[in-house]
């Protein structure tokens, strides 16, 4: 974005539609435009020239997602510049911002891409076994003529020979009871196959199952993906929309990849990387600053007010002497600062480094 958007001033509007009652149309519409207009009184006092342009830009997002209004969105991001605009959805809860600078916040994009990873979702119950690519909140099923898969339980049972009146019941039952049991064996050996035709789409990716509880069973009983399954689903899928599908699984994979960036980053923090830790915002700016950042790990909504020093590049959380610049959001500059110098960034949920100054690094040495 920030190559092809080539000129300043740079206009960032996040929308937080978390505000609305419920899923509505018309009040998203309205907190963006109000978001616009505040943009719109910035750009009449900072930028004049390009008021006119960079608003016509905005409302032509605007008058895009009205058109494709998507129930799904939990948030709007406004990307414009002169000659640029973007509009990004988001999945997942934002804060409301307005920003116009040199630079477009990535914050939120980031945090997009903290859950772009693409994962597998496997429907199944006595019928059929369906399969669905995933990507963000959005599932495309697999229809190649090897998945959808449907079983046919055509196997020819042998009924019970003639008994006298003392044993006729007892040989139904007995009958009823190994008629049950094969169907299984055959449904189970249905589930093997299918597992073992999911070995070619699912390689390392996730994998949610979905489907009747009793089926979901079945299929771990003899799948070699248990490692995979991050998740199971208890419900028929099968006659539903996607959309309704999508809506059980996305919280699900949400909630894993939080956990496991969560626990995995906690445990390198305290356990394995005591002695390349850096805490605190005022450290954290240095050792990125000298290229020393590898990891940088930050809550989600952690924003915090700084001094920038003219001369020395060092960051002051308190306001001294010396000519200073004033840094709006300082996570956010060590956020850029750290892509730039080829460092990795990783979200945690807010309060997870409350003992850490609310962000931590760690260093290369």
């Amino acid at each position: 974005m920030q190559k092809q958007a080539a000129k300043p001033p740079y206009v960032t509007i996040i929308v937080s539609l978390h505000e609305t009652v419920a899923p509505d149309k018309k009040a998203a519409l309205l907190l963006a435009e109000k978001a616009i207009q505040e943009a719109g009184d910035f750009l009449r006092s900072m930028y004049p020239k390009e008021e006119a342009s960079l608003l016509h830009s905005l409302q032509g997002l605007l008058d895009d997602f009205d058109r494709h209004y998507d129930l799904t969105a939990e948030g709007l991001g406004f990307y414009v510049s002169p000659g640029y605009s973007k509009l990004v959805k988001f999945c997942f809860p934002v804060q409301k911002k307005v920003e116009i600078g040199d630079s477009f916040a990535l914050r939120e994009l980031l945090y997009l891409e903290h859950y772009s990873i693409s994962y597998m979702v496997l429907h199944v119950d006595e019928k059929a076994a369906h399969c669905y690519k995933g990507h963000l909140n959005s599932l495309e099923e697999v229809n190649d003529g090897v998945f959808p898969r449907y079983f046919h339980d055509d196997y020819e049972y042998s009924k019970p020979a003639r008994a006298s009146s003392y044993s006729g019941q007892t040989a139904i039952q007995g009958f009823e009871g190994d008629k049950s049991a094969n169907e299984a064996n055959r449904l189970k050996s249905f589930y093997r196959e299918t597992d073992q035709m999911l070995s070619a789409y699912l390689e390392d990716q996730p994998l949610i199952v979905t489907g009747p509880q009793k089926d979901i069973s079945l299929l771990q009983e003899v799948s070699v993906h248990e490692k995979n399954i991050i998740a199971t689903i208890n419900g028929n899928y099968a006659n539903v929309t996607v959309k309704a599908l999508e809506d059980r699984v996305w919280p699900a994979l949400r909630s894993w990849i939080d956990d496991t960036q969560q626990s995995t980053m906690l445990q390198l923090i305290q356990e394995e990387w005591q002695q390349h830790v850096v805490d605190g915002m005022r450290d954290v700016w240095t050792a990125v600053k000298e290229g020393r950042g590898q990891r940088l790990i930050v809550e989600k909504d952690y924003t915090c007010p700084a001094f920038l020093d003219d001369k020395t590049g060092k960051l002051h959380m308190r306001k001294t002497r010396k000519t200073q610049n004033i840094v709006m959001d300082a996570v956010e500059k060590v956020l850029r600062l750290a892509i730039e110098k080829g460092g990795e960034i990783v979200f945690v949920n807010n309060g997870t480094l409350d003992d850490h100054g609310h962000i931590s690094l760690i260093t290369r040495y």
